[in-house]
Order: C-alpha cells, then structure tokens, then sequence
C-alpha cells in the first residue's frame, strides 16, 4: 500500500510538471523568450543522487558570435535552443573566452525532450511509446531491462519503450547515455482510402504507353503500415513475406499497394505504375525503419509510409533515424505521405497557431532525405486537407504533390511507383545497377510539373509527379556526381541549345542525420548556382520567406542563398542560346566530403504533348472525359478535334482552348468507336495516339458446372467482337474472341474471368474480372424458394441462363419418396413458378431440371411449415429418443415446453425461441409423456401426448 501511494503522489506531482513545462516549451518556441529558455533548461535545484547526470551547460551567446561558436563547438552542441542559445556538453567554460557570452548556467536534462505541445495533453498513468536516442546501447538494454521497460523495436542507438510520462520525466532523461526521448500520444494511422483514381493526372498513362517494359521487374517495393490483402489477384505470385508483417490487414493497405504495384487484373484503374514489381509489407506500428538487413536481403529499393500520428514540429530522433538509414542504404528511397490535417493549426514550434500551415502528420516525415508528398486533385489544385509546409524549421516540406482526391495517402504512393519506374529505367541503360536515391529524388523532383504558384511553395513543393518526365529523365543521363568539401568549388558545363522554353536544375544530397530536436535540421550546407559564360549573369536558387506570417509564407519564391534545404532548384524562362557553368559550393561542410547530385532538363519552346488520350487509353461514351496535355505555347490558343474515321473527318471539340489551362473536359458521344484528338496551334497540328470511346461489358454467370461455366453480356452497340480473359500465373490472358453474346467457359488458366470489346482489333475497356464459381450460380439453377401463399406454396425456380435446357419438374417429398408435381416444356424464362397446395405440418420441395443431352441438375431442397388452423403441431410422433422432436409454431413467441411423465414429474423444460424448434430428449425412456405449453405469465396455451420410442 506504501508504494501505491507513493506512486500516487508521483503522478499528482508530474501533472502540473507536464503543464508547465510545455507552457514554457511554447514559448521558448514561439518567442525566443530568454526567461523561458532559462526556466525550461536552467538547472533551479539538483536532486538528490542524480549530480552526475547534469553535465551540460546552457549558454547564450552574443547574435555575431552564434555561428562561430557552432562552428568551435559542433561536436559538444547537445541542442541548438535558437540562434543565440545552446545547450553544451561537459563544464569545462575555458574554451568559451574567445566569444561574447551572454549567460553560462547549469542545464537540466529536459533539453532532452521533444518540442512537443503534447506533454500537457498525456494521461499521468497511461503508457505511451517512447522513442529513445542512447549513446551506449548495451548499458541501455541492461537498464531497461532493471527498470521492467521492454523494448519494443528498434533501430541502430534509437529505441521504442513502451512507458508511462513520469518514468521519462524522472528517470529517463536524468541516465547520461541518454540522448533525447520523444513520447508519442498518437498510435499510427493510415490517411484516408482512395476512392477514386485518375492515371492520366500524373502522366501515368502516358508512361504506360511510351514505355511499356519499365514496370518494376526484378524490384520490390515495401508498404508500410497493416497488412495488405494477400489473396488479391492484383498481386498474384508477387508477394514476398519477410516476416515483419501486421497481424491486421486492411484495404487502406491493399490500396495502396495497389497504386504502387497492382497488376491490373481486378480492373484497368488496379494497375499500378510498377505493376511487375513484387511487395514486402511493413508494420507500422514500429516507427523506427527497419532493419537494413529487411531492405538488403529482398531487394526492396523503395519504403511507401502512407500513416501520420498527429502534427509534430520538430526533428526527432525518428527522423533522424530515416535520415541515416538513407545514408546506410544508398538505394533506398523512403515516400512518406504529408498527411491530412491541411486545414489544421499547429500547437506548437515556430509556426504555432497558424491555421492551415506547418501541420505534418509525425516528426519523421521532418526529415531532410526522404521525399514527403502532398496531393493535388484532378484539376491540379492543391487539396485543402493535404498537410502543408514549411517544416518546423521553414525547409520546404512536402517536396512534390500527387493525385489524392481523398488524401496524400494515395499521392505517396504514386510517388513510390514512380520511383520503381525510374529505378527501371536506370537500370535499361546502366548494366542493371539500381541508381543512388539522392539522384532519383532529384530526377523525380526536377521532372515534376510546376502547380499552385510559380516554383516551390509550401503546398506544392517543387510540383506535380509527371511519371513520364520522371523516366524520359532518367534515360537522359542528363546527371552530373561528385564529392566536395569545405569551402571548395565544383563546376560542371552544359550548353543551352537555342530556342528553349525553360531550363531547369535541381541539386540533392543525403545530408547527414542531425541531433534529436536540433534548430535546424541541415548539417552539411551546399550552394548551387549557375553562371552563363556568355553573359555576366549568375543565378541563384528559389528560396521561399519563412517568417512566421500567411503573407509572407505564400508568396512567390525569390532568388538567393539557401541555407536550410538540401534541396536547391534554378530554372530559367526562356534561357539563351549558350553555355552555362553549373556551381556547387561546400559552403558549410562539416561533415564531409559530402556527395552530391545535379540533374538538368531544357524543354524547347512551341511543344504540345498530349497527356490523355494516351495509346490504348480508354474513354466513356456520353460521360465526362479528360484531355490533359503538356505545352510550351506562351499565349497562344488551341482548337481541340475529334475524329471517329481514322482521320477523314473531324469534329470540333472547342476552337478557344486555353492551352495553359492543361485540361479540357469533355462528353464523349454515345457510341463504342476507335478515335483520334488533335489540337491545331497557330497552324500547327498535333495529333493523340489512337484511343477509343468503349462501354464497360458486365458479364453473368449462366451457370457454373465444375470444369465449366456459360457467361453472357449484352450486346453493345457497334461491337461485333469480344475477347474473354482468364487470370494466367499472374496476370490476365487472352483465352478466345467471340462474336456471340456468351462464351462456354473450359479448360481456362483459373476461374477469374473478364470480357472486352474488340473495336477494329483495338481491345477496348474490359468489364471487372470475377470468379465464375463464386457468384452464387450453380451448375444452371441460381437458387430455388419456397413460401407461403395461403394455403399453398408459392415454389419458384431461378435460373442462371435457359441454354440446353429442355425441361423442368417440380417435385414434392411425401412419405420419404420424391413425387413429380409439374413439368414444365419447353424454359423459355429464367424464373419459372408453380403453385402448389400443402398439407398440414412441414411440406418440402424440390426442382429438376434435364437438359438437352439427357443429364439432370438438382435444385437444392425448400421446406414451407403449414398448420392450418392449429397453433402448434408436435412431429414426429412417435419419436426417437436419441433424436427428439419438433414443434411448429404459427408465430414466435417467449413460451416454454414441458415434459411431464404419468405420475405428473416435470422431466423436460425448454423455451420455444424458432417457428420450427427440436426438442430434445436423449434421457427420456421409452414410454407416454404429456407435452404442455406454456406462455410468459405459465398459462397453458397447449397440450397434447407424445409417445417415446
């Protein structure tokens, strides 16, 4: 009892600690106040037994001398308050004479802590995950280990306990091997299922078109979260299980895994940009990455993590854990979604309370060499729910948008199949060696499509995923690589052709994992530039305001120095003709050498591209339809044409198309046809490759008879043809064309079957792929029912299809014998019904059909109760002991059957809870019993014999 209430009084005490301690957390944050910077890190009393804990001195420094004294002292800085204050490690000061310092205190350990609003929100008594950052991992184990802290997960020196606020408070932070701890109030959750999807908004059927062979075989992609569906025919024999799976399997996954790497067989819209490659998954509840043996020894080349835990603001050591993993697997390439709480206010960091801005879903996705991606709708606008920039420290986050109606859920993994996609691509022309990740996140970011404002913002980042761009880049070469170190110099020479509409530059690199909630994440700071030899100009990168104002984050980004990103990108409008000097400088490379990536595009002026329709791209007659296209036309307008006779005539869609718009829609015509577009710009004519305007077949079963099956469809206006598909080892075949309405299904690679038209040897939209044997259709008979109707049975047979049958016979069972009631001759209907009347106790019923080759096909058995106008009926009687009897009930009420012997002894009691309920009566003797029943208030309703055989 003692310790219970010392415990007790514990949590009473750290309550108020947690409030005030994030109090002053948000105002150190908010506004570099140097009260509370002295309150919340100044050490005002030490405990007892814990001096040699508190090694650490916090320092404030005059504003000139800041940066040099981070240089001076990189490796003892143990946090970076702001920019004047800092928390060092050790107490010697002698080292400290050569700089203005403005204050010298003791440190307490709580400058281990995230900057997190969340402690004030934490239950004292609850257990939370722990993220913990050691320097000696065995004493780590040994002591946690004597403290009954299991460790969960964990990943090189960063751990995940499961613990309760007041052991990290009192004692976790206090251990000198510890070096930050992170508490999580949030458990991971996936962000929001897909429910549409539109392929042509990232240029993914194009690619599908222009480069069929690069789909991610020989790869494997990992997702991150629960469980996908397994048994999905999208991933047939493409599955590889590691063993580090959910025991929980949802669709959100499965969606996602879909987007990435389905294989198109359930539908056109579940093939995804990888569609060869095979899938790994991932628990999420594990926040730290996974074993780099997981990556290595099955290939997998890319991670999606489509999951938030709530909105942080800082660079946890989770994050810096992704960003050294990066580093440790130099072909891995992380995808995180942004999230979904756009609309949302962070509660804290330097962008607190600013609605609708700095609201990352989790601390990881604050890392620097990953890409974090936001979505965009069909119509290229930034959805309002997709979480946006800066980072907590104003670098641009997310890095790209993709399309997500419902969230950046789905835009992640777009992205991580276009990775697949270039990582193919490379390797078509680099001897099947994977390329480095820095250098397929520049391609990827490079290539995308500028949206929402010119160059990078905090909604968009550097733009839209364009898949086809990404791997047209990636073929290019168009790629320089080097290592560089303090204050030294790379340059690197490309010539602008003439007439170019745009050049474009983007410079990445893995920057090294910084310290658990340093000020700013960036170690190793580079320079990008470009200098045109020709005329004595010098440009800069794009770099956006990140003054803690909705003014000043929105507006337009400016050329200049980045010091935050280790990302940089310079474009030019309209460049001229000549050659250029690409310049990389160390200007801060602490942590050198550090390698590098420079990708480089030109796209020429006067350019049209059409995006949708692509070759085999599939549009819906009398529906609304896409064109979307890509154009470096400046001001000028577009007619968009038709044609549905391969180009004898045309018709006019629009003459005034605005062409920087990207898109058009449009109501096809009703008709199935092969079709071609064109736009016409200043007498200029661009042609689309060959689509069609098809309907969506939707077969049915007739019937499925073991080895075979009848399915049918209606018939579609203007097709003449169908071919039937069959699900092969892992993808859908062609198993025949038919020019019937309905196909005998025999000797098919499976039971998943699918149907398209044929349009003048162009296969058009093919209809959902189904299981034959599973859509409740028997060998011809659907289903057969009998009910009530009066004093007869209403009996009606169903019907998968009326071919080869010649007849049908209804039949009744009486005294244990099958007697015919009905034939019917010739089945011209699918439903065929008979009326036939009932005798008094439980009637049932049956129909057999014979077809034309003499063999027969029996209906299952339908039974209908009929007690005329006696309220229960006892059957049978006689009955067996050892199988009891059965009461009939006119209606189901709470009565009760009891069993009485000759000399009046209750042996049997039993409530009457069905219309048709047993008795049983295993312990009876043979012999006379009395059978009375009784109502809720034990009024007897009915009474009669039973003789026990």
């Amino acid at each position: 009892m003692a310790f219970c209430r010392k415990k007790r009084k514990g949590i009473l005490k750290l309550i108020p600690f947690l409030f005030i301690f994030t109090l002053l957390q948000q105002k150190v944050l908010s506004q570099n106040n140097d009260e509370a910077i002295k309150a919340a890190y100044a050490l005002q009393a030490e405990k007892p037994g814990l001096k040699n804990a508190y090694t650490a001195l916090l320092v404030k420094l005059d504003k000139e001398d800041a940066e040099n004294f981070k240089h001076r002292f990189q490796q003892k800085i143990l946090r970076r308050v702001n920019t004047q204050w800092f928390v060092v490690r050790g107490a010697d000061v002698a080292g400290f004479k050569p700089f203005h310092v403005l204050e010298l205190l003791r440190a307490n350990n709580t400058f281990k802590l995230s900057s997190t609003a969340g402690l004030s929100k934490l239950a004292a008594s609850k257990f939370y995950k722990c993220i913990v950052e050691v320097s000696d991992s065995v004493l780590f184990k040994k002591d946690m280990h004597l403290y009954n802290k299991p460790i969960q997960s964990s990943y090189k020196n960063i751990f995940i306990i499961k613990t309760d606020a007041s052991f990290v408070l009192d004692t976790l932070i206090n251990l000198g091997y510890v070096v930050s701890a992170d508490i999580k109030s949030q458990q991971p959750t996936p962000e929001t299922v897909i429910n549409d999807y539109d392929n042509s908004e990232n240029a993914i059927n194009l690619f599908f078109s222009q480069y069929p062979s690069f789909n991610g075989n020989g790869l494997t992609v990992s997702v991150k979260e629960n469980l996908f569906d397994t048994t999905d025919i999208d991933f047939k024999n493409r599955i590889i299980t590691p063993g580090l799976e959910a025991d929980t399997t949802s669709s959100h996954a499965t969606t996602m895994a879909t987007l990435i790497a389905g294989g198109g067989n359930s539908f056109e819209s579940a093939r995804g940009i990888a569609w060869a490659s095979s899938v790994a998954s991932s628990d999420f509840t594990n926040l730290l990455p996974d074993d780099d043996s997981y990556f290595n020894e099955h290939n997998i080349s890319v991670q999606n993590n489509s999951y938030g835990v709530g909105i942080e603001n800082f660079y946890g050591a989770d994050a810096a854990a992704y960003d050294q993993s990066t580093i440790d697997n130099p072909h891995l390439l992380y995808i995180f979604s942004a999230g979904n709480s756009g609309t949302a206010t962070p509660e804290d960091g330097a962008y607190k309370g600013l609605e609708g801005f700095s609201n990352l879903t989790g601390s990881f996705k604050q890392a620097k060499n990953i890409l974090t991606v936001g979505s965009v709708d069909s119509f290229y606008r930034v959805a309002s729910l997709s979480s946006k920039g800066p980072a907590y420290d104003g670098r641009i986050k997310p890095e790209l948008v993709a399309y997500g109606n419902d969230g950046s859920s789905g835009a992640a993994a777009i992205t991580s199949g276009t990775v697949l996609a270039v990582q193919s691509a490379y390797q078509s022309v680099h001897q099947d060696s994977l390329p480095p990740n820095a250098l397929v996140k520049a391609i990827i970011i490079n290539s995308a499509d500028d949206v929402f404002s010119a160059g990078p913002d905090f909604y968009s980042g550097f733009g839209n995923v364009n898949v086809n761009n990404a791997v047209t880049d990636a073929l290019a070469n168009n790629f320089f690589s080097d290592n560089i170190h303090q204050d030294e110099t790379k340059s690197f020479a490309i010539h602008v052709p003439a007439n170019m509409h745009n050049l474009k530059i983007t410079l990445v690199w893995n920057d090294a994992a910084n310290t658990a909630n340093a000020f700013k994440a960036l170690v190793n700071d580079l320079d990008l530039s470009l200098e045109s030899i020709n005329d004595p100009i010098v440009y800069q990168p794009w770099v956006l305001n990140i003054h803690a104002d909705e003014t000043a984050l929105l507006s337009n980004a400016v050329r200049g120095r980045d010091s935050l990103n280790n990302v940089e990108q310079i474009t030019v409008s309209k460049p001229a003709e000549g050659d250029y000097s690409i310049h990389v400088k160390g200007y801060d490379v602490t942590a050198g050498p550090q390698l590098f990536y420079i990708v480089y595009t030109f796209y020429p002026e006067n350019t049209f591209t059409f995006i949708s329709p692509a070759g085999n791209s599939h549009f819906m007659p009398a529906g609304k339809n896409i064109f979307r296209w890509d154009a470096t036309f400046t001001s000028a307008k577009g007619k968009l044409e038709y044609s549905i006779d391969e180009g004898n005539s045309w018709h006019t869609i629009s003459s005034n198309i605005n062409l920087s718009k990207k898109y058009f829609e449009w109501t096809a015509p009703d008709t199935n046809v092969i079709a071609l577009a064109r736009m016409t710009i200043s007498n200029k004519i661009f042609y689309s490759d060959t689509f069609d305007i098809s309907t969506q077949p939707f077969p049915v079963v007739g019937f499925s008879c073991g080895d075979s099956a009848l399915i049918s469809w209606d018939k579609q206006k203007g097709i003449h043809a169908y071919t039937i598909f069959s699900l092969g080892d892992k993808y859908l075949q062609p198993i025949a064309t038919t020019s019937d309405t309905f196909y005998m299904v025999k000797n098919a690679p499976s039971k998943f079957i699918a149907v398209a038209p044929v349009l003048n040897n162009h296969t058009g939209i093919k209809s959902y792929t189904f299981d034959y044997s599973a859509q409740g259709v028997g060998c011809y008979i659907s289903n057969f029912l009998a009910d009530p109707d009066g004093g007869n049975a209403s009996l009606k047979l169903y019907l998968g299809t009326t071919f080869n049958i010649k007849k049908a016979v209804f039949q009744q069972r009486m005294a244990g014998v099958w007697t015919d009631l009905k034939m019917i001759e010739p089945i011209n209907t699918l439903t065929v019904n008979y009326i036939s009347p009932m005798h008094q106790g439980i009637n049932f019923y049956r129909a057999v059909i014979t077809l034309d080759n003499g063999s027969t096909v029996t209906s299952n058995e339908a039974s209908v109760n009929f007690l005329k106008n006696a309220p229960y009926i006892i059957y049978p009687n006689p009955a067996a002991a050892r199988q009891g009897f059965y009461i009939l009930s006119q209606n189901i009420s709470s009565y009760t059957i009891v069993l009485y012997d000759v000399v009046g002894r209750e042996l049997v009691q039993q409530q009457i809870t069905q219309q048709r309920q047993r008795v049983i009566t295993s312990n009876l003797a043979k012999g006379i019993y009395l059978a009375v029943i009784y109502d809720d208030k034990h009024h007897s309703v009915f009474k009669t014999k039973i003789v026990i055989d």
